[in-house]
């Protein structure tokens, strides 16, 4: 029974989400000036807003900073607990020993999961992911499914600072019917609504985002469409030192290539002589 409340909170709403809770309802209405039209919207805020509960990370025992074989070790145990009560109505013999390769296989596949995003590009640049990471800054990936459901882990120089599940949207589901219906529930549950950050492509940021923060994490929820939504939860202390963690920027394919700017340059005439208030000298 233990192992299967734990499996319940961990996996059954989503691969584990954040443990959040609150008793104070606040949903944002749009406002209308005199002539009844929608009033000019306010300044987006510098800071998103702190939550009134804190945001709980699971399963139990995962943390940032956690290097990649330590949140392996934790999925193991995970995974452990997850297949007790299929241990228990499973007989010694054939059946057990396939159980137990079905357990290996789960956790050797969480492993073979990761990505290094190195010099060569990756298969998740065609996915929603792209812009949650860099190349060549040492930074990695690795992704769980389990029933249904994604989660990926996010690591910069080794050591977790980034999760991403994936819920799915539409009637009856837990998350809600839709993007908008998704965030009123967040913001029930923290207590406040969220800051609206719209789509920045400069900023690796293609879509709309709501989000909220506690004092270690912060947490975005990512429009992705009419099905689906994404939370995305992050260590304020990496967060706040990206720009020295990630010293090689990513290139503009729009830029023009130095070779070709230089060499427009060369073809470009002299610059005229300055002007000069002197009079010329009479002959």
């Amino acid at each position: 029974m233990k192992a299967k409340r734990l499996l319940g909170a961990a996996l059954a709403v989503g691969l584990g989400l954040a443990a959040i809770t609150s008793t104070t309802v606040a949903a944002a209405q749009p406002k209308r000036g005199k002539s009844g039209a929608p009033a000019a919207a306010p300044a987006r805020p510098a800071e998103p807003p702190v939550t009134k509960k804190t945001i709980a990370l699971t399963p139990p025992g995962i943390a940032w900073g956690m290097s990649t074989k330590q949140v392996a070790a934790l999925i193991d145990k995970m995974l452990d607990e997850a297949y007790v009560p299929r241990y228990k109505a499973t007989s010694p013999g054939v059946k057990m020993k396939a159980l137990d390769a079905e357990l290996a296989e789960e956790k050797s596949a969480f492993r073979r999961s990761r990505i290094d995003f190195g010099k060569l590009p990756t298969g998740i640049d065609a996915t929603p992911l792209k812009g949650e990471y860099t190349y060549l800054n040492k930074e990695s990936m690795m992704t769980l499914t389990r029933d249904g459901g994604k989660r990926y882990f996010f690591f910069i120089q080794d050591k977790l600072w980034k999760i991403i599940d994936e819920h799915a949207l539409g009637d009856g589901k837990p998350r809600g019917k839709d993007y908008q219906s998704a965030v009123i529930k967040l913001a029930t549950a923290f207590g406040l609504p969220g800051r609206v950050t719209p789509p920045d492509p400069e900023k690796g940021r293609y879509v709309t985002e709501v989000d909220w923060k506690d004092a270690a994490t912060h947490f975005r929820a990512i429009e992705r469409g009419e099905g689906e939504i994404a939370f995305a939860y992050e260590d304020l202390v990496t967060l706040s030192s990206l720009d020295s963690l990630r010293p090689n920027k990513p290139v503009d394919a729009n830029a023009i290539d130095p070779a070709v700017a230089s060499a427009v340059r060369k073809d470009e005439p002299p610059p005229a002589p300055p002007p000069t208030d002197k009079p010329a000298k009479k002959k």
